[in-house]
């Protein structure tokens, strides 16, 4: 019974000593993943299709009067629900691919045939690339985690698909996500 015990006890500080390595390394060139993901929040912003009015007026009072109020779409939370429900678990492959400067740089694959011959010598492997995506998946979490309200904060401020803002939008993002991101945001998004 005692040596189940040492097992398990074993497998929690190798558990902890993972999760903690894995803090500590966190992502690489954390610029352009933040980027990628305030693009794929942008096209999720220019497919929305709810732009109606959601009637909230469902409750009757003792005459049978309705009860409640109309709210715009763009001001309710379920606008916020849907623009960030599964949307870390939607992201493009996208891969961290050195270029000839040496610095990493997390890139869309298929965008280029550049980026695709780059990401078939640096990743040969299939497990790689799905280890990446997971990477690139989970520092999403972590950014929607953190910065949940202030990213709704930020789409509540301005339309800005109705402006067509994109770049204005990614420098915001990254702003607010990562202030030293900022400057170069609209280099990043080229990628």
């Amino acid at each position: 019974m005692s040596a189940g015990c040492r097992i398990q006890g074993g497998s929690l500080v190798l558990l902890l000593l993972l999760a903690g390595l894995g803090v500590a390394l966190g992502i690489e060139s954390k610029c352009s993943a933040n980027a990628i993901i305030a693009e794929k929040l942008w096209s999720r912003l220019e497919a929305e299709t709810g732009t109606k009015e959601l009637d909230l007026t469902h409750r009757l009072d003792s005459k049978g009067g309705r009860l409640g109020r109309k709210i715009a779409y763009k001001d309710s939370e379920l606008r916020y629900v849907e623009l960030l429900e599964d949307f870390c678990e939607k992201l493009p492959v996208a891969l961290p691919l050195r270029r000839e400067d040496g610095e990493p740089s997390w890139v869309v694959v298929g965008r280029s045939p550049e980026y695709e011959d780059l990401a078939e010598k640096q990743f040969p492997h299939k497990h790689a690339k799905e280890e990446m995506a997971t990477v690139l998946g989970n520092h999403c979490f972590a950014i929607v985690d953190d910065h949940e309200d202030s990213i709704t904060d930020l789409l509540k401020g301005e339309d800005w698909v109705g402006n067509k803002q994109k770049g204005g939008f990614v420098a915001a993002f990254l702003g607010l996500v990562a202030p030293q991101c900022r400057e170069g945001a609209s280099q990043k998004t080229e990628l």
